[in-house]
């Protein structure tokens, strides 16, 4: 059998397997990041076990249109300002992983109001990114995970 190289998709769905192996490493990526963004108050949701729906929302620092965009990118990570400072990391999460990842293997949906500003979302199913839109929703970051696997 010839060697080929995998589509971006596959490749994108395989290396998603390494993050998010069940619904308990959806929940704690996603507990994670809502501690990196300061939140006090956390709030998980499961359905069918977390296949079905995982829902976790927050009162974190919550994100721009533009940094809600990023998020979703392979890589794009707010908590590693300087490549200097890997070795010093304080954050729980820094890789920029989890929610690409989550994305590429489910139904995902990321809704946020940094305080001050105004509500967005975006929504990636199956790796494919849609635009940032209007939305409503208090301070913080809502993340509802869909159809894993």
């Amino acid at each position: 059998m010839p060697i080929r190289i995998l589509p971006e998709t596959t490749a994108n769905r395989i290396a998603a397997g390494e993050v998010v192996e069940r619904p308990a490493a959806v929940v704690k990526e996603l507990v994670e990041n809502a501690l990196d963004a300061g939140a006090t108050r956390i709030a998980v949701t499961l359905e069918e076990g977390g296949i079905g729906r995982v829902l976790v929302e927050d009162d974190g620092a919550g994100m721009t249109p533009d940094d809600l965009e990023l998020a979703v990118e392979r890589h794009a990570t707010s908590k590693l300002p300087e490549e200097e400072l890997l070795f010093r990391i304080a954050t729980l999460g820094f890789r920029g992983e989890a929610l690409p990842s989550i994305g590429a293997v489910s139904r995902l949906t990321l809704t946020s109001r940094p305080r001050g500003g105004d509500a967005h979302a975006i929504t990636v199913e199956g790796g494919r990114k849609g635009p940032v839109m209007p939305a409503s929703g208090a301070p913080g970051t809502r993340v509802e995970m869909r159809d894993l696997f």
